[in-house]
């Protein structure tokens, strides 16, 4: 937690509270919006777009997880489901703050384009993908767990 004035007058020592890191939130919002088609997750994408992240890092996090739930990704069904037209806006509109400005194409777009990168997959990573419904290949994906972790740290 970021220190607060008040925490001088609290009766304990403030604690520690553990979070998942920005990347890796942001992968479990791509593993969602890949898997549903609800616009909440679509709307946080959009939210992150103006994030500052490492896209290929997010990949492979987000291939990884897609992984781990036997869901092989596909990078072109993603972006087709982004244009689909099957999000409810009138669901985030009740969600959102009524003076915020709910443009549906410029969600869409910011998306398309912040996570371009998830356009194309590295070799790797269509290796993990071809094993996902398997999950069979384990040290194929523990190499690529080790290949996530090097590039994580080279971040810290």
């Amino acid at each position: 937690m970021h220190r607060q004035a008040y925490f001088d007058h609290l009766e304990f020592e403030p604690f520690e509270v553990r979070s998942l890191e920005p990347v890796e939130l942001m992968a479990e919002k791509v593993r969602a919006a890949f898997q549903r088609t609800k616009v909440r997750d679509l709307y946080d994408l959009h939210r992150f777009s103006s994030t500052p992240f490492d896209a290929g890092l997010l990949r492979r996090l987000a291939v990884l997880k897609l992984w781990q739930v036997r869901d092989p990704f596909d990078p072109g069904a993603f972006f087709t489901k982004l244009r689909s037209g099957l999000y409810d806006w009138e669901d985030i509109r009740r969600l959102v703050r009524t003076s915020e400005r709910i443009e549906p194409g410029e969600i869409v777009a910011s998306v398309e384009g912040r996570f371009a990168a998830f356009r194309h997959l590295a070799e790797l990573e269509q290796q993990v993908v071809a094993h996902a419904t398997s999950g069979w290949n384990e040290p194929l994906v523990e190499r690529f767990r080790s290949e996530i972790r090097e590039l994580a740290a080279g971040q810290a």
